[in-house]
């Protein structure tokens, strides 16, 4: 384009409205900034999609089938940048030759509080003894010295982290303030960081992840979904596990084999889970606050064993975390504007991977 041209940005969907002033906010380089909701039809956002050189999607935009088509039939479009976690929907088909998408960060530190709170929970049963002394109850009295009455610890316990990344590095910080002993899988073997005991490369050592799940007391699954993580944890991954072990999956449902996990737990051959991404996603579509006739989010049913605590797809949900992406796209806007490589580079078209 013309030096005196300003690139053309488009913001579909919820993040026009969300998101525009933060972007805007912490840009350094000059766009043409404009936005697309779902009142304004399908024609409009092919049309702009066919003048944008980068475009933020909202996730609500993933469900209007004119994006994908528009966006693969852009002339224009370079950069596809993703404000959110989770890309493993992405393929180099979904977008124009000469372009590429990129994540932002700013989750990690969300996802790392939740993973915490999730170990403590376990251990300390606060939704139980809050329960139970709202009824008159004081089965879990200070004084008593009944075995019930008393609550664990998550001091001296192990946490290991299949997927060592940013959201693995801010567990494992946490962790250690916890006094926990705290051990990383990632796929090829580098230095071991000062916040682990231990760090083991898949690539390298076939053995890595029987050596974590056979040491650790909590088992977190941070990792992404693709070809070798998909199904990683089945029934040998849980005969490997310790029958004290809590799984705690804040990566991908698919990164569990859905069966095996729930016969796992309902043979109380782990302790228990924590699970936050799931098989099925019924209200994902709907207006917020619709409820899908029928909301279950599993083909087994989790959601009536004991030994669960469940939420809805959250650990990354809250506003600090959507501030920090919002930085995080505008600086990747920055370097994609100034001819730059953008930052977590995830998938590339034909043309712009050769």
């Amino acid at each position: 384009m013309p030096p005196e041209t300003k690139p053309v940005l488009a913001l579909t969907g919820a993040i026009a409205g969300e998101g525009r002033a933060a972007i805007e906010q912490h840009l350094s380089t000059d766009w043409d900034i404009r936005s697309w909701t779902a009142g304004d039809g399908d024609d409009a956002l092919v049309s702009l999609l066919a003048e944008a050189d980068a475009v933020v999607p909202g996730v609500d935009t993933l469900f209007v089938g004119a994006f994908f088509a528009g966006l693969k039939a852009s002339p224009r479009l370079r950069l596809l940048q993703i404000p959110f976690a989770g890309t493993d929907w992405l393929t180099p088909e979904l977008l124009p030759a000469r372009a590429i998408a990129a994540g932002c960060s700013g989750h990690e530190v969300t996802m790392a509080e939740y993973t915490l709170a999730a170990m403590l929970e376990w251990q300390i049963r606060l939704r139980v003894m809050d329960a139970d002394f709202r009824t008159g109850s004081w089965t879990y009295s200070g004084s008593s010295k009944a075995p019930i009455a008393y609550h664990g610890e998550i001091w001296n316990k192990t946490v290991g982290i299949v997927g060592y990344g940013g959201i693995g590095v801010e567990i494992a910080k946490r962790a250690k303030a916890f006094s926990m002993r705290t051990m990383g899988l990632k796929r090829s073997k580098a230095p071991c960081p000062p916040e682990l005991d231990w760090l083991g490369a898949s690539a390298d050592d076939p053995n890595a992840l029987d050596t974590l799940l056979r040491d650790s007391d909590f088992v977190v699954l941070a990792c992404d979904l693709n070809d070798a993580t998909r199904g990683l944890i089945g029934p040998e991954q849980f005969a490997a596990m310790k029958d004290t072990a809590v799984l705690i999956n804040i990566a991908r449902g698919e990164v569990v084999q859905e069966e095996a996990f729930y016969t796992a737990l309902k043979s109380r051959d782990i302790a228990g889970a924590v699970i936050d991404t799931w098989y099925l996603y019924p209200a994902r579509g709907l207006p917020p606050g619709k409820k899908p006739d029928d909301p279950s989010p599993a083909h087994f049913p989790f959601l009536e064993l004991d030994n669960v605590i469940v939420t809805p797809h959250c650990s990354a949900h809250s506003h600090e975390a959507d501030d920090r992406r919002m930085i995080s796209i505008a600086a990747n806007l920055d370097r994609f504007a100034r001819g730059e490589q953008p930052d977590r580079v995830m998938v590339k078209g034909a043309d712009a991977a050769a």
